[in-house]
């Protein structure tokens, strides 16, 4: 029995070496902590579908789409090391450091924590991790490293466990355990070991999955088991020893491939049904060797949750490549198969590797040609020699020698001469160079003379006639003279000549017919016309940048693809192939685009970062879900606000937005992962019918948008000619004035608008009458006003006549006045007359005889004095005086009682502007004395010396 397991696992291995060469290491993409917050470790992963995946990290839940990573931390901001998705209740389970709970989505896409061991009893809470979510038929359990917590509806009960848990997992219904003692099941609240689970008692138990009827369990250093019926035996891998040495973490299965991450080496990844096993580490692609956690994606991809950052390996692609950075040998120009060995060239010289290509657990086994170091721009074989065309000239190379052909220096390419086979055309820096073999030798013959191009890519319409690629100015013609190896002329054909674009040519000869491709198509050159024609018998989509012919088939290759170009099984039609490319991982150099067939199902393309095999025979996987999706919508007004968030749910959302945020920013992208599509966008707004332009914008903005439905919709075309499509339907409402609540705050305005002319009718009614009694009222107002006017013009002719009889009485009074004053000033005249003549007879009368008579005359002239002094017209004229100025006389009397008659009068003549000439005799005095009494009068007043005495009388009156 021994030696029989013994042979089997020799055949194995055998199988397995057979199946090394098949294909060369898949491409893995890097994730960087630094793209998803820096946490480190990733300890668990799963995919809720083909288009999101999710990842248990240090820092929290992560989630990836294929464009960018989120972050969702728990409440205590601690690691996540477990997390379980249910497509039943579209929630994420996740287990952490001392909590557990779900993610949730809202309506608007955003997703939403929620702890449930908040719920658990106090004496019931620990801190510990929970390293496994799992449900089954309702029931969740979250399971930690000595007691598991079991979720019944909103029961929660606490499981201990038989021993400290280092693994678990579901299978066929039940819940698994891994411990030192081996494998237990949890049978209702109770665990119970593993029938036929002695072998794995002492192991360290790494990983438990299912596995075709029954289930894998890997151990750290012990390799595989298998356990189903109650038996448990070693599964045969052929990696035993190199997961001995590497002591395995943790290991994923999906359909025939088994993978298995290692702490000290990386991964290992066994297809069961072609024994091949495949290695991927730091030498070949990984950030880094240890892998904590694994998962196959539902494209059958692989994620590797590392110790540090997040690797993406591609299974399901045609393309693997043949080494990666920093292990590169530098960036492919040309390959071919040569006596079973593939020769490279690249910008740093010529490799050789056997064919097909060994790898170890490390890399491919590669050797340098030291002699040819340097740049090498293409190598042919040419009657059964390699050709390589080397920035140091040209070299042959017999598989044994080396021979450099004198004479070349820089040489771009080399074509076999149209009629001789001993002669070839050598295209090179300085010039176009025909060399000839002479005696096994080859010699430099001559140099075409006339011509100063670089020769990278040519090629010969007839003996006579050469075509050259120029990148500037087009596609060169050259007419040659064979005797002298003159050019006789040349002429470029542009896009007058019917090219319509030179960039990107490249020229093609397939079965001696010449081929002029550019980004306008594929054109062929009508010799009658003199210009370039459409080609029609290559299909327009097919890619035709480089073209080749193989055994059967014609192979087009472009930097957005390859394809290849079969005929039916009848042979009467042709239909095509393509493989795009993804330009994360294969990206070519410009005007340097080349490739090498070999067989009929592989395919060698040098590009930039290297040399990548197609295999024509593999059959991709037809790509379900739908890659184009709007990734989020934003309202840019008044400032940005997040409408709706893409999640993994897909629930549709239908937002009401509000009139003020009508300007609105929709993101869209792809579902690429690891790839880099060449993708154009068109777009359009429902209800408008017509698509835009396409562009490769991930961002379109409207601005103002009306109330109303809409539906934004999106279309993608990638390179390889599919059409994704995406929609998202959203109602902008009405402004506030043109609401349902303003309609009806309208209509009851309209209500009372109409009341308004209702009652506005009755008012003009009732107005009209009121003004009519307004006119009535106003007619017998102005006849009142009139009469009032004509009694109070009778009134003013009255108070006229009165005033006028006043006038006339005081022109009277003051006539009265002036003839009082003349008769008063004529009878003190008479009686000064009287009194001179009286002092003259006194004077005659001097004798003593006279006494008596001179008696009689005192007594006289006293007697005038007297008279002269209170005579009756001077009373009348002070009480006419006043009649006339308002009582003038009363008022100075009643201001300045202490003034004298004399005093009194001379105010009162002074009042009549009367001069002191004029006033001495009414006052009986000289000039002087009424100049005497104006001066005591002032002092008595009071006036100062600048104060004017007849002003001061004048302010007496008013």
């Amino acid at each position: 029995m021994f030696k029989i397991r013994i042979l089997y696992t020799l055949c194995l291995l055998m199988l397995f070496t057979a199946n090394l060469f098949a294909e060369w290491n898949n491409y893995v993409t890097n994730y960087k902590k630094e793209l998803f917050g820096k946490g480190s470790q990733t300890w668990q992963i799963n995919a809720f579908n083909e288009n999101w995946v999710y990842f248990a990290n240090k820092n929290g839940l992560l989630q990836y789409e294929g464009s960018s990573w989120k972050l969702y931390p728990l409440h205590n901001e601690a690691d996540v090391r477990s997390l379980h998705i249910s497509t039943k209740l579209k929630r994420i389970y996740v287990g952490g450091e001392g909590e557990f709970g779900y993610f949730h989505a809202d309506a608007s896409g955003k997703l939403l924590y929620v702890n449930l061991s908040d719920s658990l009893p106090a004496q019931s809470k620990f801190n510990v991790g929970y390293w496994g979510v799992f449900e089954v038929d309702n029931i969740f359990y979250f399971v930690s490293d000595n007691f598991i917590v079991k979720q019944l509806g909103d029961e929660f009960t606490l499981i201990p466990s038989v021993h400290k848990i280092d693994r678990s997992n579901v299978v066929n219904g039940s819940l698994y355990i891994g411990t030192y003692k081996g494998v237990f099941v949890l049978v209702g609240n109770s665990f119970f070991p593993l029938s036929g689970g002695e072998p794995l008692e002492g192991k360290h138990i790494r990983s438990i999955e299912p596995y075709q009827s029954g289930m894998l369990i890997a151990t750290a250093v012990d390799g595989l088991f298998y356990a189903e019926n109650g038996k448990v035996t070693p599964l045969i891998t052929g990696a035993e020893q190199f997961m001995r040495e590497n002591e395995v973490f943790t290991m994923a299965v999906s359909g025939d491939y088994i993978a298995i991450g290692t702490v000290r080496r990386g991964l290992v990844l066994v297809n069961r049904r072609s024994r091949l096993i495949k290695y991927f580490n730091e030498r070949n692609g990984l950030q880094n060797n240890t892998v904590l956690s694994i998962s196959f994606d539902k494209r059958n991809n692989l994620w590797l949750g590392l110790d540090n950052g997040i690797d993406y390996i591609s299974l399901d692609t045609p393309f693997t490549n043949l080494y990666t950075y920093p292990y590169s040998s530098g960036a492919g120009y040309a390959s071919v198969l040569f006596q079973g060995k593939l020769y490279l060239g690249t910008n740093s010289g010529v490799y050789h590797t056997s064919w097909p290509v060994r790898f170890t657990e490390t890399s491919a086994a590669i050797d340098f040609i030291p002699q040819l170091s340097g740049q090498v721009w293409d190598m042919r074989i040419i009657d059964g020699k390699l050709f390589c065309m080397h920035d140091k000239g040209l070299f042959i190379l017999d598989g044994k020698s080396i021979e450099q052909v004198s004479g070349l220096r820089g040489v771009w390419s080399c074509v076999p001469h149209y009629t001789d086979p001993d002669k070839l055309w050598v295209g090179t820096y300085e010039g176009l160079y025909l060399i000839q073999r002479m005696q096994g030798k080859w010699q430099v013959l001559k140099e075409l003379e006339g011509v100063s191009d670089w020769f990278k890519n040519f090629e010969f319409e007839s003996p006579e006639v050469l075509w050259v690629r120029n990148t500037n100015e087009g596609a060169l013609r050259v007419v040659l003279d064979t005797v002298n190896y003159k050019v006789k002329s040349s002429r470029f054909y542009t896009s007058r000549d019917g090219l319509k674009s030179i960039r990107n040519l490249f020229i093609s000869k397939l079965d001696n017919k010449l081929y002029f491709s550019s980004d306008s198509g594929l054109f062929e050159y009508d010799k009658a016309a003199d210009r370039m024609i459409p080609n029609r018998t290559i299909p327009v989509a097919f890619p035709h940048s480089v073209l080749k012919k193989g055994r059967t088939d014609l192979y087009g290759l472009s930097r957005n693809g390859l394809g290849i170009l079969k005929k039916n099984r009848t042979g009467d039609k042709m239909f095509s192939v393509i493989y795009p490319f993804n330009h994360k991982q294969l990206d070519f150099i410009k005007y340097y685009e080349n490739f090498e067939i070999i067989g009929d199902s592989v395919v060698i393309i040098p590009n930039e970062h290297g040399f990548s095999l197609l295999d024509l025979a593999f059959k991709e996987k037809v790509e379900t879900g739908n890659e184009l999706f709007i990734k989020s919508v934003y309202s840019t007004y008044p400032k940005d606000s997040l409408l709706f968030n893409a999640n993994f749910t897909g629930n549709s959302y239908v937002p009401e937005i509000p009139y003020s945020q009508n300007s609105l920013r929709f993101e869209y992208t792809m579902h690429a992962f690891d790839l880099e599509k060449v993708v154009r966008y068109r777009f359009m707004l429902s209800p408008a019918t017509e698509w835009s332009e396409y562009t490769t914008s991930e961002v379109k903005e409207y601005s103002g948008l009306k109330e109303g439905s809409y539906t934004f919709r999106v279309e993608a075309l990638m390179n390889d000619g599919k059409v994704s499509s995406a929609t998202f339907s959203f109602v902008i409402l009405p402004p506030w004035y043109r609401s349902m609540w303003a309609y009806f705050v309208y209509f009851l305005l309209l209500m009372a608008f109409l009341y308004f002319l209702y009652q506005w009718d009755e008012w003009r009614i009732k107005r009209k009458k009121q003004q009519e009694v307004a006119i009535k009222e106003k007619e017998m107002w102005l006849k009142e006003q009139d009469f009032i006017k004509a009694a109070a013009r009778q009134e003013n002719e009255i108070i006229s006549l009165k005033n006028e009889r006043l006038e006339y009485e005081l022109r009277h009074k003051s006539q009265e006045m002036a003839n009082l004053m003349m008769n008063f000033v004529r009878k003190n005249e008479i009686l000064m007359d009287i009194k001179s003549e009286l002092y003259k007879i006194m004077a005659e009368l001097k004798s003593d005889s006279d006494v008596r008579a001179k008696r009689m005359l005192v007594t006289l002239n006293n007697s005038i004095d007297t008279n002269m002094q209170s005579d009756d017209l001077l009373k009348r004229f002070e009480e006419q005086f006043d009649l006339v100025h308002n009582n003038f006389m009363a008022k100075l009397s009643e201001k300045h009682p202490d003034l004298s008659v004399n005093e009194r009068k001379m105010c009162a003549f002074l009042k009549m502007n009367l001069s002191s000439k004029e006033i001495a005799p009414l006052l009986n005095l000289s000039v002087r004395g009424v100049e005497t009494l104006r001066y005591r009068l002032r002092k008595k007043i009071g006036l100062e010396r600048e104060e004017n005495l007849l002003e001061y009388l004048n302010a007496i009156d008013i």
